[in-house]
This record gives C-alpha cells, sequence and structure tokens, in this order.
C-alpha cells in the first residue's frame, strides 16, 4: 500500500506528514455484555511528525525536532504500514 519512498533523497527529520492511521483499541479491564464488545472498532488517529525512518513494514515519526543541524527529536512513535490509510505530505 505505501512503500518506502516518503523520505526519497531528503535525510531524516526533514520530510513533515500527517499520517491517518487506525490504532488497536482495548476495552477497559473487567467483564463486559458481549454486545458492547461487538460494537467497539479501532479509533481513527492523525499524527503530524517528521520522517525518521521509512520502511516496508512501518514508519518511524517525531513530533519535535531538535534546532537546525541538531540529531535531537522527541515524542517517537512507530506506526505499522497496514495500519496507515493516508499519508499526506506537508
Amino acid at each position: 500500500m505505501f512503500g518506502n519512498k516518503i523520505l526519497g533523497m531528503k535525510k531524516a527529520l526533514e520530510e513533515k506528514v500527517e499520517i491517518e492511521w487506525i490504532d488497536a483499541y482495548e476495552m477497559e479491564s473487567g467483564w463486559h455484555d458481549l454486545e458492547d464488545a461487538e460494537k467497539i472498532t479501532p479509533p481513527t488517529v492523525f499524527s503530524l511528525g517528521y520522517v525518521v525512518k521509512d520502511t516496508k513494514e512501518f514508519i518511524i515519526l517525531s513530533a519535535d525536532k531538535g534546532r537546525k543541524g541538531d540529531s535531537d527529536c522527541g515524542r517517537v512513535q512507530v506506526i505499522p504500514k497496514p495500519w496507515i490509510k493516508k499519508i499526506d505530505l506537508l
């Protein structure tokens, strides 16, 4: 679905994207009515960030980055490619 073409010739932390993806969801601990359990769906999430790494299996985003020339990054997350619905370059 999404290859590893986002970075192209750019380096890590240079490409800014918005990713729409579905996340796993778990009901709170305890007993639940079967009807309630059958109604849950995975939530849609929108993540903004700088591409750290893009592979065939996953993409790593950093929501924050250090000053120009720094290699520091913060609030890093990895999103499995099968969970991604859409990627927009910003």
